[in-house]
């Protein structure tokens, strides 16, 4: 078994560990990188850069590289299940996630972190209750890793076995799964659609459809739904899910009709919500999905897993002592940045996850969204968080919506 010291000790290389080993690399901390799998390396997803993502590339000065290669949009329409639609102006963008996480791992290198992959997490490295490093295998049978850490961050994505490995699952079971396939289309309906396309399907209630064009005549399809919801579709069968999908959705039927799969349909689950996983422990800070940071109602995480990387950081730089008090002042430090940051919003999103659940609501804001200006307002808002989900998805907002 190889033994390793660090001062920082990241576990995952997604865009989450990635801007945070960047972050402190940068700061002249000693930062280990590891992750179970060696880049590139797929990852289910739906590819969109809403622009909270936008904002976190451009603070991690790695957005001009992500633009470059990004299908970049300046519309959504969001569909109702009666087909009717919702349009919004709004900066969006579209890059596969094997990319874009090869990119910010480059980042992260670039400053000054170490990566070592590929290498499974199989259990915390603890000293009197606080969580000292990790013991790993590795993926091909070579020698295993031991790593001593002073800090430990946790970028594992939905992934069950890692947060129990360090004691911070508070729920196994993840609170949504999505699944995607990629096609290739004809390059002149690929250049026509400029558009992202969001289908809130009957069939798939509480969850979507969608379409996102990205990079290279190449469009993501696919389809999610919320498995915390008193609600649940016909079918939880993820491939049945986007049969019923392209059969229901007439830009996906005829889009399907005339493209060619690349792949085969991948699903995977989501954490969201902010909810199921202790945020922190004493030398421990979990960080992106791992931590819950993915909306509901979007299930958009790319951009916050990001921030959370980056407050780690921020959080990190004012404490170079290992001292046990120094991890938990740490710990709290993080915890509470993250709650105060992100916990009314997310709270917020789950309600309009709960109201968009029903078909009827959705067929009532997109119809009052082509006959008036607020709901379309409101949508161009949520995207940019600029506004509070419960402005729309409420009594009030409704009311609004009817007038307006």
């Amino acid at each position: 078994m190889r033994h390793i010291a660090t001062d920082i000790l990241v576990i995952g290389a997604g865009p989450a560990g990635a801007a945070a080993a960047q972050v402190l690399s940068a700061q002249g901390r000693d930062v280990l990188l590891v992750d179970r799998c060696t880049f590139p390396r797929d990852k289910v997803c739906g590819d969109a850069l809403i622009p909270d993502a936008w904002h976190a590339l451009e603070r991690l000065g790695v957005k001009h590289r992500v633009l470059r290669e990004s299908r970049k949009s300046s519309a959504v329409r969001v569909y109702a299940p009666n087909g009717n639609h919702v349009s919004a102006n709004v900066d969006l963008g579209c890059l596969p996630r094997k990319r874009l996480d090869e990119l910010m791992c480059e980042a992260a290198v670039a400053a000054g972190a170490t990566f070592f992959a590929p290498y499974d997490v199989a259990q915390a490295l603890e000293h009197e209750g606080c969580v000292v490093g990790a013991r790993f295998t590795h993926r091909n049978g070579s020698d295993d890793l031991r790593v001593k850490a002073n800090f430990t961050l946790l970028a594992t994505g939905a992934a069950a076995r890692p947060l129990e490995a360090f004691s911070v699952s508070r729920r196994r079971n993840a609170s949504a799964v999505a699944a995607r396939i990629y096609v290739r289309v004809p390059p002149h309906i690929a250049a026509a659609t400029q558009h992202f396309s969001i289908s809130i399907d009957r069939h798939i209630c509480p969850g979507y459809g969608w379409i996102f064009p990205g990079p290279g005549d190449v469009f993501n399809v696919g389809v999610g739904y919320f498995t915390d919801s008193d609600r649940r579709p016909p079918t939880t069968n993820p491939r049945q899910l986007l049969a019923r999908f392209i059969a229901s959705f007439a830009p996906a039927r005829d889009l399907m009709s005339v493209s060619k799969p690349l792949c085969d349909l991948r699903g995977a689950p989501l954490r969201t919500g902010l909810t199921g996983t202790a945020l922190s422990r004493c030398g421990l800070l979990v960080l992106g999905e791992a931590a819950g940071l993915t909306y509901s109602f979007t299930g958009e995480g790319i951009g916050k897993a990001i921030e959370s990387g980056m407050i780690a950081g921020e959080v990190l730089s004012r404490s170079a002592c290992a001292s046990r008090a120094a991890r938990e002042a740490v710990a709290n430090a993080y915890a509470a940045t993250i709650c105060a940051r992100f916990s009314g919003r997310f709270r917020a999103y789950r309600l309009a996850q709960e109201w968009l659940a029903c078909p009827a609501l959705s067929d009532f804001l997109a119809w009052r969204g082509s006959a008036g200006k607020y709901v379309a307002e409101q949508l161009r808002s949520l995207l940019q968080e600029s506004a509070d989900p419960r402005a729309l998805f409420s009594l009030f907002g409704v009311l609004k919506a009817l007038v307006l």
